[in-house]
């Protein structure tokens, strides 16, 4: 059967998913360095889980092929990250990527397949705002994404970046 895994966990346990993360605590059950090889043979995984970490990882070509290893044909990969106009994407001095809206896209192309492995659909984004004054920034996102990063981002700030991702083994 299929494993789901919460990669970087951290203390935070996910419900059904086993804990992974490079530091023992509680929540992990498997102790691994997300920068390089997992300990999971290929195609066993049918979820995965990065919940503020993937802006820890110097190296995401090799993490994504390293995922797309793992996972099963249509595995679905959710990635929370905090969008690169917001502020607590600058606070961690841990973070080495800040990303944008149309990040993941990268990953589809197949031009560059050579290099970040290719094999991945972006299923769904989603990008959050708090306060009154996300309100506007929503507005201005939902009229035009690539306008609101371009211009506006750094006024009404946005927070969280969520991904889904679908693994794809077979070319559709």
């Amino acid at each position: 059967m299929p494993m789901k895994l919460n990669l970087g966990c951290g203390h935070k346990r996910k419900e059904g998913f086993l804990g992974v993360d490079l530091y023992p605590c509680a929540a992990v059950d498997t102790v691994a360095d997300l920068n390089g090889r997992l300990p999971y043979d290929d195609n066993t995984v049918a979820e995965i889980w990065l919940d503020n970490v993937i802006e820890h990882i110097p190296d995401l070509p090799k993490l994504f092929k390293e995922l797309h290893r793992i996972c099963v044909d249509r595995a679905q990969i959710t990635i929370l990250t905090p969008h690169f106009a917001c502020i607590g994407s600058w606070r961690d001095p841990t973070h080495v990527h800040h990303l944008s809206y149309f990040s993941m896209d990268h990953f589809e192309k197949e031009s560059v397949a050579h290099y970040t492995g290719g094999g991945f659909k972006v299923l769904s984004r989603h990008l959050s705002f708090g306060g009154i004054l996300g309100n506007i920034g929503r507005l201005i996102h939902k009229i035009s994404p690539r306008q609101y990063e371009s211009q506006w981002c750094f006024i009404f700030r946005p927070s969280t970046l969520t991904f889904v991702l679908e693994v794809r083994k077979n070319p559709a």
